[in-house]
């Protein structure tokens, strides 16, 4: 075994070097999408925090774990050597719908319910106090200063018992009797995949198969009492289980009872086919400023709160990457720019969705395109790419204010054009600014839309925002379905399906030298022309600073940022006079 391999520096170098270690870890089996996921990982994301911590997600278990490195010291003693060891608490944070809760304390319970639980998971190293309850276990990093040898150690209880000295009182009865145990949870059982996963990671890194040991001893069990105060029971003991993953010679502690069994228990088996898994890709569209950027970050927000990473491709119509830049956070953004993936970007797809997925190794990425983009002509082109990724859902943000408006010609827009191909080709419809117009109108519009695409879910939504459990529970249930964005259309001979280069629309983009006030503002986006559909950029206004502007459906939207760099004011329609 040589420690080089994972640490390539000397032991002693800080006070964390066993940190550094399970990070190292971590990090060389991400190198690679496939290999992280055929050795179990699901996930892992490093806390913000000046205290180390982790959480992840591991194949087999839904429930988030969290790591918190708590700090290392020296063993000189003769059994060891001379060996650093690292120790680590263990969390479990199980869905806030599980059933597996019902066995946690009911401290646990209680703050799983609250708004605060998905937020305080993501960064628990700041919430300790809180998430006591979902303290499980420990993890212990022993590293010889001789480089030849690691050992992973997990200790848990095998069923982490609190008795209530004096019950817990209900309405109608105990909730629990006095001297009954407050919580049940196998604890050793819901982190020995975490371990195996991390042990198996490390074979891996060291070239090495891990020696593995088993122990057990005893230790009182707890009991909590009504004034808060804890002990230890005399008469009841809890069995603490052990396993450790060795690699070089034995860095076992003192008094350390093991006993060798075969192979890691748990361990995750991938099938070739799950080997060679590839990421889901989900195509976003929606007529221009009908809001899917807004939509997708609070989608992203929803996602990666439940340690769901999500990647980005965005295609925009244009030389500005605006979207890209207001796109910031856990998200990793892929620009497509200066064209459309739907016809003259169609080649960039392809490397950069491998730039993507070699950068981030995500179970799903989301395509946003330009807002001329047809979703027949990207599915189409999306079977080509199976090499690299599954075609998912087409998801489709119609502008409820736009589809409303009056018009001279074309009353309802969303019969003709981009917009019918955005919405026929839709597995879900997100009506957006649906609280814009009257209710009224917006029947008769959620009406014609039914009409338009009966198998596509409508959403209602209030700038981006919509009920995403309800939409992931869709999502979940119609895996198997033929939907409509996987259903072929047959074009008429020699008819092929629209594109924005059909209907005349361009781009242009004004540069300012100075600030710009409101009123010209006005006039620029008045004199472009009746056939304006859409305008945005971020550009210094008179009196606000740098702001971004956005313009669609007649409204204008002007909203300061100061930290933003200034970028082009890009204007989009047809027969624009500018």
């Amino acid at each position: 075994m040589k420690l080089e391999n994972i640490l390539p520096r000397a032991l002693g170098e800080s006070d964390s070097d066993c940190a550094s270690i399970f990070t190292s870890l971590v990090m060389a089996a991400h190198f690679e999408r496939t290999r992280a996921r055929s050795l179990g990982w699901r996930g892992v994301r490093p806390c913000a925090s000046s205290h180390p911590a982790w959480t992840c997600r591991v194949a087999g278990a839904e429930s988030v774990f969290g790591l918190r490195f708590d700090g290392e010291n020296r063993d000189d003693s003769p059994e060891a050597g001379s060996c650093l060891r690292g120790y680590f608490s263990l969390y479990v944070f199980p869905p806030a719908e599980s059933p597996l809760l019902d066995s946690f304390p009911l401290e646990a319970l209680r703050f799983a319910m609250s708004p605060h639980y998905e937020n305080a998971i993501r960064e628990f190293s700041g919430c300790e106090r809180e998430l006591l309850p979902f303290l499980l276990g420990e993890l212990r990093i022993d590293v010889s200063f001789a480089g030849n040898a690691l050992a992973l150690t997990l200790k848990a209880p095998a069923r982490h018992r609190v008795l209530a000295a004096d019950g817990i009182e209900a309405e109608d009865g105990w909730l629990v009797a006095p001297g009954k145990p407050e919580c049940d949870v196998p604890a050793f059982r819901l982190l020995l995949r975490l371990f195996a996963t991390l042990a198996a990671t490390a074979e891996q890194q060291t070239g090495e198969k891990a020696l593995v040991f088993r122990g057990m001893t005893s230790i009182p069990r707890r009991v909590f009492h009504a004034d808060g105060t804890l002990e230890d029971c005399g008469n009841e003991k809890e069995i603490l289980l052990s396993i450790t993953a060795s690699f070089g010679p034995s860095l076992a502690m003192e008094g350390e009872n093991l006993h060798g069994i075969p192979n890691i228990p748990a361990r995750h088996r991938p099938e070739e086919l799950e080997k060679g898994d590839k990421p889901v890709l989900h195509v976003l569209t929606g007529f221009l400023g009908a809001g899917k950027t807004t939509f997708l970050r609070r989608w992203l927000d929803f996602l990666h709160g439940r340690e769901r990473y999500t990647g980005v491709i965005q295609n925009e119509f244009g030389k500005v990457e605006l979207d890209a830049t207001l796109m910031k956070g856990d998200t990793l953004v892929e620009a497509l720019d200066e064209g459309c993936v739907c016809c003259s970007l169609a080649d960039s797809l392809r490397p950069g969705l491998e730039r993507i997925i070699a950068a981030m190794p995500a179970e799903q990425f989301v395509l946003e395109t330009t807002g001329l983009a047809n979703p027949d002509n990207i599915m189409e082109a999306l079977q080509g790419l199976r090499d690299l990724v599954v075609p998912g859902l087409v998801i489709t943000v119609a502008d409820a204010l736009d589809l409303c408006g009056k018009r001279r010609v074309n009353e309802h827009p969303e019969e003709s054009g981009i917009r019918r191909a955005q919405l026929q080709k839709a597995d879900v419809i997100i009506l957006n600014k649906s609280d814009m117009v009257s209710s009224h109108a917006l029947t008769q519009l959620t009406e014609r839309l039914r009409a338009l695409n009966a198998g596509a879910l409508l959403l209602p939504a209030h700038y981006g925002a919509i009920p995403f459990a309800e939409l992931d529970a869709w999502i979940d249930a119609h895996g198997k379905t033929r939907l409509p964005s996987h259903t072929p259309r047959l074009m008429p001979m020699g008819t092929h399906a629209v594109t924005h280069a059909d209907e005349g629309y361009e781009a242009r983009a004004l540069e300012f030298d100075g600030p710009v006030s409101v009123t010209d503002l006005e006039e620029i986006l008045r004199s472009a022309g009746p056939g304006l559909c859409r305008a945005k950029g971020i550009i210094p206004v008179e009196g606000e600073g740098v702001c971004i502007v956005q313009y669609a459906a007649g409204q204008l939207e002007i909203t300061p940022a100061p930290n933003e760099k200034p970028l082009d004011l890009v204007l989009i329609g047809t027969a624009l006079a500018v």
